[in-house]
C-alpha cells in the first residue's frame, strides 16, 4: 500500500509531515527499536543501568556505520556530515520549523553545522556537500546554503546495543553492539527478541556540558568482545 502526499511549495511542516519524515528516515520504528534495545542493560545480578542517553547519541553513528578512526580529525567527513544531518532530522523540535517543497524538506546549512559542532566538537571542520547514504541523498545547494532531504524510505543497516561503559578522565569508552535491523523481531507487546549483534566497536565519547562529542570509533575483531 502506498500513500500520496501533496504539499504546497514553502508550506510549513506540520505534525503529519514530521511523522512521515521520521518514518522515512527511521523506517518502521528503527529509532524506537533503538530505545527498546538500548534503554536498559541488565547485568548478571539483574541490576539495571540506564544507557539511553548514550544510545540516543549513537543512533546515527551506528546507523551510518563509518569506517574506524582513532581520532575524530581522521574520520571521513562525508560520513560525519551524514550522521549530523540524520541526527538533526530525527529532532522534531528542529524539523518542525522547516519548509517543504515538491522536492523534499529544506534544511538550512547553518543548522546542520550546529549539529556537526555539537556532536563532533571544534577540532574537525564541516565541509558542506551533497551526501549519499543507504538509498538516499541529501542534496546541498551552495547558492541558498540549504540541504534538500527527499521523503523516501531508508533502512539503516544497524541499530545500537550498549554492552558496557567505562568512564575515565571525562571520557566514556563504550563497547557497542551493532544489531542488524533486518534481524530485529519485535513482539506485539513491544518486547524485542534475543538478537545478537552482527559486530562490535569500541566508541569513545567526551562528556560535554550539552551532551557528548564523538572521539573515536574502533572496530572490535571477532572474539575481543567477550
Amino acid at each position: 500500500m502506498s500513500e500520496i502526499v501533496t504539499v504546497n511549495k514553502k508550506k510549513k511542516v506540520g505534525s503529519f509531515i514530521i511523522g512521515l519524515l521520521v518514518l522515512a528516515l527511521a523506517i518502521t520504528g528503527v529509532v524506537s527499536i533503538v530505545k527498546i534495545v538500548s534503554d536498559k542493560f541488565y547485568s548478571g545480578d539483574e541490576d539495571v543501568v540506564d544507557y539511553s542517553g548514550y544510545a540516543e547519541f549513537l543512533t546515527w553513528v551506528v546507523g551510518v556505520d563509518p569506517d574506524s578512526f582513532s581520532d575524530i580529525t581522521k574520520a571521513d567527513k562525508e560520513a560525519l556530515l551524514n550522521i549530523a544531518i540524520c541526527t538533526l532530522l530525527t529532532d522534531e523540535v528542529k524539523t518542525g520549523d522547516y519548509n517543504v517543497t515538491e522536492k523534499g524538506l529544506i534544511v538550512p546549512a547553518e543548522d546542520v553545522a550546529g549539529y556537526f559542532l555539537k556532536m563532533f566538537g571544534p577540532d574537525v571542520e564541516i565541509v558542506h556537500a551533497s551526501v549519499m547514504g543507504y538509498g538516499y541523498e541529501f542534496t546541498y545547494d551552495a547558492g541558498s546554503k540549504t540541504y534538500t532531504v527527499p521523503l523516501t524510505g531508508v533502512t539503516p543497516p544497524f541499530t545500537v546495543r550498549i554492552e558496557s561503559v567505562e568512564k575515565t578522565g571525562g571520557l566514556a569508552i563504550l563497547r557497542v553492539g551493532y544489531v542488524g535491523t533486518n534481524n530485529i523481531e519485535v513482539a506485539p507487546d513491544g518486547t524485542v527478541g534475543a538478537t545478537q549483534p552482527d559486530k562490535y566497536a569500541d566508541i569513545t565519547l567526551k562528556e560535554t556540558e550539552t551532551g557528548y562529542n564523538l572521539i573515536s570509533v574502533m572496530a572490535v575483531t571477532v572474539g575481543e568482545h567477550n
